[in-house]
């Protein structure tokens, strides 16, 4: 059956990114599902292979998704427009990540994408080993479906497929009104941070707080993927991230002056009213 042709202006920011697909008839139904629930942007991620007339054997009639899927050489590529992303995982990790079931992910996936004209992308791993960690590191969440756990790992194209029709539903309203669930555009609410802010903001952090002595050579990594895990959590939009970047800004200006005045990397109170403002 053809979807309604008043779909919900946030499906239109709604992408699904499929991380290393190995099976073009997986890619396959991806198309279908997608096109069946109004979303119409995928994006590939180092396919293996992604033949066009093998993907059309699962997707007959959606040759307007298969022609415009993009492929990217890298997830960062991928999402960099997008200002929040979810990814899938059949089970939990031992970093500490935001977890949500789908429901509430795809809810708050709809609340996003209908703020500003940034995309909401939601990102699915390969057939054989799911998503890595340093793809995870780019998730805002993790999303996991409840299952058996004897029997837990989803095939691709139902974990697209179950995660598409919630995000439809919602945007669509065919759920029942949610109590206690916040407006999704407050008045005069600033544009989220995309993943390319983002990632800005995460560099522009390790490189103050190590010139600081904060972040330390034996637990760089560490402490690089528990702040990113930190800032993605709280939902930073435009404004915010400029804000912290000035703080950092104001770290290398203090440790830069506290050098060039021979001291050791402190600054002194009496100075306080020299440095910039922000």
């Amino acid at each position: 059956m053809d979807a309604p042709h008043d779909l919900s202006d946030a499906l239109s920011r709604v992408t699904v990114v499929l991380y290393e697909p190995q099976d073009d008839i997986n890619i396959g139904n991806t198309v279908r599902a997608c096109k069946n629930f109004g979303v119409r942007d995928i994006r590939l991620v180092r396919p293996r292979v992604a033949d066009p007339e093998r993907i059309r054997i699962s997707a007959p009639k959606a040759a307007d998704i298969i022609d415009s899927m993009r492929r990217y050489d890298t997830l960062a590529e991928a999402v960099a427009d997008c200002s929040v992303v979810m990814g899938t995982s059949a089970r939990s990790r031992k970093i500490k990540r935001l977890y949500l079931e789908p429901r509430t992910a795809a809810r708050e996936l709809v609340s996003k994408a209908e703020v500003g004209d940034a995309h909401v992308a939601i990102l699915f791993g390969r057939e054989d080993s799911g998503l890595p960690n340093s793809a995870l590191d780019v998730c805002h969440a993790i999303i996991c479906v409840p299952t058996d756990p004897t029997y837990s790992s989803l095939n691709l194209g139902q974990a697209v497929l179950l995660m598409v029709w919630e995000v439809f539903r919602v945007a669509q309203g065919v759920e029942e009104k949610a109590v206690g669930l916040a407006p999704a555009v407050a008045e005069g609410k600033r544009p989220l941070a995309s993943s390319d802010d983002l990632d800005r903001l995460f560099e522009h952090a390790e490189r103050a707080l190590t010139l600081i002595d904060f972040i330390k050579p034996e637990s760089h990594v560490h402490m690089r993927r528990t702040l990113r895990s930190m800032f993605q959590r709280l939902g930073l939009d435009t404004r915010e991230v400029s804000i912290w970047r000035g703080v950092f800004a104001q770290v290398e200006w203090a440790i830069g002056e506290s050098f060039r005045r021979g001291r050791d990397g402190k600054a002194s109170l009496e100075d306080r009213d020299t440095r910039p403002r922000h």
